[in-house]
């Protein structure tokens, strides 16, 4: 059986939400495959008749989810809800996840362009003013015998001497690179919680970190999976490195004696709602339920305060690069002023 792998996480997400529905409306899971290969683009059919003939000669569902390069997350839950007999829900739910998180990469990648193409331009009026305009100005400005003003004269010391500037740049990069190496050998969780302490960020890392947790932990319990189960699909390959270290520290604790709460509650990165939040669902029996609603509120919430950065962002470093090209230009026509005003 040979796939061709050109499915993209959108793909993937839509094929298991769809395969959720159609074992809920109670067809079979061969057919529900089958019906599949009718919606999909030519080559990602036969990726489907494939998964289909191979399913007939004896393939587990979940191997096939493995050879289409599902994440391994989903592969181990879909794993263990097929033992427990709750494959529908198991589908729709870590559908429903990927499908969150492309949308949420998305919007991120979204809230990048319009600041990178500001830098473009920015720099692009830098080239030409720097290449172009300065340096024919300059020969008019000395032959004046003008007193160029302090802007003028910065700007031309960095047109004449840009292999200064570049070495203040490279010297600071190299700065920056080496303190940011210096980071990354401490380990995952001793920087998760240097940032988590930050001002403004850490309150954005909280809040990823929370969602992240509530929402896998709740998918998977509302699959029919219990807590130590859960966690163990968390410490495979296939999660991101922070799951997995912390499920791998909750699962040592809880085996220490210690509950969900007092495991949860002693962390500096999550947010202070979620011990309220894992509290009243152990009281009323509906953990699961109560970890989705509340990652739920929480991607709103992220795409909320999202959108409120991107208002902020946007018009600040338009505000700045409007500023600077302003500085750019006075710097030409500052000396162009004194000599109009001297004649």
């Amino acid at each position: 059986m040979i796939f061709r792998r050109n499915w993209t996480k959108k793909d993937q997400a839509q094929l298991l939400i769809e395969l959720g529905r159609c074992l809920h409306d109670g067809y079979p899971l061969s057919t529900a495959i089958e019906l599949q290969d009718y919606n999909r683009r030519p080559k990602l059919a036969e990726d489907m008749k494939y998964m289909y003939q191979a399913m007939r000669a004896g393939l587990a569902f979940h191997e096939g989810l493995r050879a289409l390069r599902f994440p391994e997350e989903v592969v181990h839950a879909i794993y263990f809800a097929e033992a427990g007999g709750t494959l529908p829900t198991a589908l729709m739910e870590t559908g429903t996840m990927l499908q969150r998180r492309e949308y949420f990469k998305e919007r991120m990648r979204r809230f990048t362009r319009y600041p990178l193409f500001l830098l473009w331009v920015l720099f692009s009026i830098m080239f030409v003013i720097g290449r172009f305009l300065l340096p024919s100005f300059t020969q008019l400005y000395r032959s004046l015998s003008l007193d160029l003003p302090l802007i003028t004269r910065m700007f031309l010391y960095i047109a004449d001497h840009p292999e200064s500037v570049l070495l203040i740049l490279l010297i600071s990069g190299s700065l920056f690179g080496f303190i940011l190496f210096l980071f990354q050998k401490q380990p995952l969780m001793i920087r998760v919680k240097m940032i988590s302490r930050l001002p403004i960020i850490g309150n954005a890392i909280r809040l990823y970190h929370t969602h992240q947790f509530s929402f896998h932990l709740g998918s998977f319990l509302g699959s029919g999976m219990t807590i130590k189960q859960s966690l163990h699909i968390l410490t495979q390959e296939g999660t991101s490195p922070f799951l997995r270290s912390e499920a791998e520290r909750i699962e040592k604790q809880l085996r220490s004696g210690y509950s969900l709460v007092s495991c949860v509650k002693r962390s500096i990165y999550y947010l202070p709602e979620l011990v309220e939040t894992i509290k009243q669902g152990e009281r009323h029996g509906a953990l699961d339920r109560s970890l989705s609603q509340y990652s739920t509120r929480l991607i709103r919430k992220m795409e909320q305060q999202s959108k409120q950065m991107l208002s902020l962002f946007q018009p600040v470093l338009l505000i700045l690069v409007g500023g600077f090209v302003l500085i750019m230009f006075l710097s030409v026509l500052v000396p162009v002023f004194q000599m109009i005003n001297g004649l």
